[in-house]
């Protein structure tokens, strides 16, 4: 997040940047306040026989959305403006700034690794700044979740505290075994990548000197381990984050298994009513989905700000 936020300062746009992000961040929490709100009124006119009305509730919510689609409609569209001018300021910058090098720093480097820095970093910025599951979604989540644990607080303590409960071991796990290897990972992973493609190039742009000099099977040989230890390294990502994702999957099953039991003696001594009890279910979604997606975002932002920070040395050559 530091890295991006120097680059942006860099760049000019950082307090647009921010205001864009807060216009964006509420649409998710208020959804979840509608649909929540929506379901607990459906099945409550079913509960109390006062069917009539389920169309005029229909009618409301669905008014309701409307509004907040378009609204979301409308950010994003100028989100969408405001990230297509800052693509274009971000990759006019770093190619003067390249062309502006000495020949003597260019050569300092292999091609791939400039390569690399022009096109795969560039893109791992802005998908930093607008991608999927990156730095939009993460405030998104953030608002989410707090709303959703203020609504299930004032519906449910003890729901709240079971959410809670099988929510905190994933993250720890995430934390542990996910969060702080990603970023060493990656970068290792831009470097096998710069290298691979290092290895590759000759073979595209020089093939009649190597096949004149028969150094083909040597070249071959060099491709091929640079891939190899790209394919390890990536390798290893993938099994440490599918490790998060499994835990994450099997403490949200549990959790939803102790809400739908305790929720069902609940109903059995009538202490809470069906309707509240599907309210507090789609509040407790809600609060899972942020933290999942929560969880997504700090490991696509720990891998991209490997990237940006390889801008930040180009640019500061």
């Amino acid at each position: 997040m530091s890295a991006l936020r120097r680059l942006l300062k860099k760049m000019g746009v950082w307090r647009k940047y921010i205001f864009l992000l807060l216009l964006r961040s509420p649409f998710d929490a208020l959804m979840t306040w509608l649909c929540a709100n929506l379901m607990r009124s459906v099945f409550g006119c079913l509960e109390t026989d006062h069917a009539d009305a389920l169309l005029n509730r229909c009618i409301e919510y669905g008014l309701l959305c409307a509004l907040l689609f378009f609204y979301n409609g409308m950010i994003w569209a100028k989100y969408a403006v405001f990230s297509s001018k800052t693509e274009i300021r971000l990759v006019k910058k770093m190619f003067d700034k390249v062309l502006s090098l000495p020949l003597k720093r260019i050569n300092s480097r292999y091609s791939g690794e400039w390569i690399t820095r022009l096109n795969s970093d560039i893109q791992a910025a802005l998908t930093m700044m607008n991608g999927p599951l990156n730095l939009p979604h993460l405030a998104t989540a953030i608002i989410n979740i707090l709303l959703s644990c203020l609504l299930l607080h004032r519906s449910s303590i003890l729901f709240l505290g079971i959410t809670w409960l099988f929510a905190i071991p994933p993250l720890v796990i995430h934390y542990v075994i996910v969060l702080t290897s990603i970023p060493r990972l990656k970068e290792a992973s831009q470097n096998a990548l710069s290298d691979n493609t290092s290895a590759i190039q000759p073979l595209l742009t020089d093939a009649e000197t190597i096949v004149l000099y028969d150094a083909a099977e040597l070249m071959m040989k060099n491709c091929a381990k640079s891939s190899r230890n790209l394919m390890k390294i990536n390798v290893k990502l993938h099994v440490r984050r599918a490790i998060g994702d499994v835990s994450m999957r099997l403490f949200g099953i549990g959790g939803y298994l102790m809400i739908l039991f305790v929720g069902f003696r609940l109903i059995e001594h009538g202490s809470m009513a069906f309707s509240d009890v599907v309210y507090c279910f789609q509040v407790r979604g809600a609060a899972l989905s942020g933290m999942f997606m929560l969880l997504t975002c700090l490991n696509n932002l720990n891998i991209n700000s490997v990237c940006i920070q390889r801008i930040h040395d180009t640019l500061e050559e």
